[in-house]
């Protein structure tokens, strides 16, 4: 467990002691201590994300709801068959996976502008040029595995462009000049490009499953193995490096990349110091988000028995603040000054990065606070819906 006072902080080679950064009072508190909005999708979040002004969020349930940032006013609510699993937007539009099919939905109305329905479980979506990418799989339970999958190309208007067979399941799903990158997992491992010419699928120097993948702000690709490995593909140039021996279960890019393992270790890549964490928890979800100075935030969340979010510099590692929270945190969305948590009872947990920063450093409600003055923050957050 990382130590408000001190983590382990393992660089490549040796391990160094990290110590309370000099000048900066660091405290423990709750997640809604530093929350700015808190909002309620009805069973556990399956995704969220924000558009311009607008937060949204989807449910195992199939419950589908947009609320406006700055006010916190709900501006829709709609009701799939469930469960909702993932999601990508743009300015106008929010595109869902849910159960075997894919909506269009209007993001200032809810208005569902379409609905195609796949074949199997529908999985991924990422918005593409000139229209979406859905990759959707088939379990087997013989096998107890996803046997077979397929990727498709969706248009705007909700005509199917193309569609490609997987062997197994795509376990990211990533855009490239309009074609498809998927990371695969048994029984062909590596990665697969898809487009309206067909298939190929490619080999990597490490032959784990897949476990997670994204895109860099460059265009390079990144691969999270089942063994702890990580698998950079940029410029021509394909590189491994293996930063822990259990899988990688979370994962976030953009300039560089930082993944999370089953085992509890967080590392980062090369360019930003090759700095590992070791935690006692395997690591829920982990995400580049807003911080307390200048540099970017690395936020990451873990669960025993009792929800646990930390903040550490993305440079060095270094802990700079520990929130607690009564449940498991499954998903998270971030901007340039923003970060939201979703968790398993449904609740949207929104740290903007002014907010963060203001109140970073204060004691403890209770500590500074009359009960009168509490219930009076209290009732400002209820307004939003805290």
């Amino acid at each position: 467990m990382l130590s408000l006072d001190t983590s382990v902080l393992r660089l490549r080679g040796f391990t160094a002691l990290v110590l309370r950064r000099s000048g900066v009072h660091m405290t423990k508190s709750n997640l809604i201590d530093y929350s700015s909005l808190v909002r309620v999708i009805g069973a556990e979040c399956a995704f969220v994300r924000v558009s311009g002004e607008l937060l949204v969020s989807g449910s195992k349930s199939g419950e589908v709801a947009c609320w406006e940032l700055r006010s916190g006013k709900e501006m829709w609510r709609s009701k799939f068959e469930g469960p909702c699993s993932n999601a990508d937007s743009n300015k106008d539009f929010l595109f869902v996976t849910e159960s075997d099919r894919v909506h269009a939905i209007m993001l200032a109305s809810g208005e569902e502008v379409w609905c195609v329905e796949l074949e199997g479980s529908s999985d991924l979506v990422r918005i593409s040029s000139e229209g979406i990418l859905v990759t959707s799989s088939v379990y087997n339970f013989e096998i107890q595995d996803y046997s077979e999958g397929s990727i498709w190309k969706i248009d705007y208007d909700g005509k199917v462009s193309w569609k490609e067979e997987t062997i197994g399941r795509a376990w990211s799903l990533s855009d490239y000049q309009g074609q498809a990158v998927m990371g695969l997992s048994r029984p062909k491992c590596g990665y697969a490009i898809a487009s309206e010419t067909g298939i190929e699928y490619l080999e990597l120097e490490e032959k784990k499953p897949v476990t997670a993948g994204c895109k860099l702000d460059n265009g390079g690709m990144v691969f999270g193995h089942s063994n702890g490995s990580v698998t950079e593909i940029n410029g021509g140039v394909c590189s491994t490096v293996s930063v822990g021996d259990s899988a990688i279960c979370a994962m976030d890019c953009r300039s560089s990349w930082v993944v999370g393992l089953d085992s509890g270790v967080i590392s980062t890549s090369e360019s930003v110091g090759s700095w590992n964490i070791k935690s006692l928890e395997s690591i829920d979800v982990v995400s580049y988000g807003p911080s307390l100075e200048g540099s970017t935030g690395i936020w990451y969340s873990s669960w025993n028995g009792k929800g646990r979010v930390f903040l550490v510099d993305s440079l060095v590692g270094g802990l700079q603040l520990e929130l607690s929270h009564g449940s498991r945190i499954v998903t998270c969305f971030a901007t340039e000054d923003s970060i939201c948590f979703g968790d398993i009872s449904g609740c949207i947990h929104v740290i903007e990065e002014e907010v963060l920063r203001r109140r970073f450093g204060r004691l403890p409600e209770k500590e500074i606070e009359s009960e009168r003055e509490a219930e009076l923050r209290k009732k400002i957050r209820a307004l939003r819906g805290a």
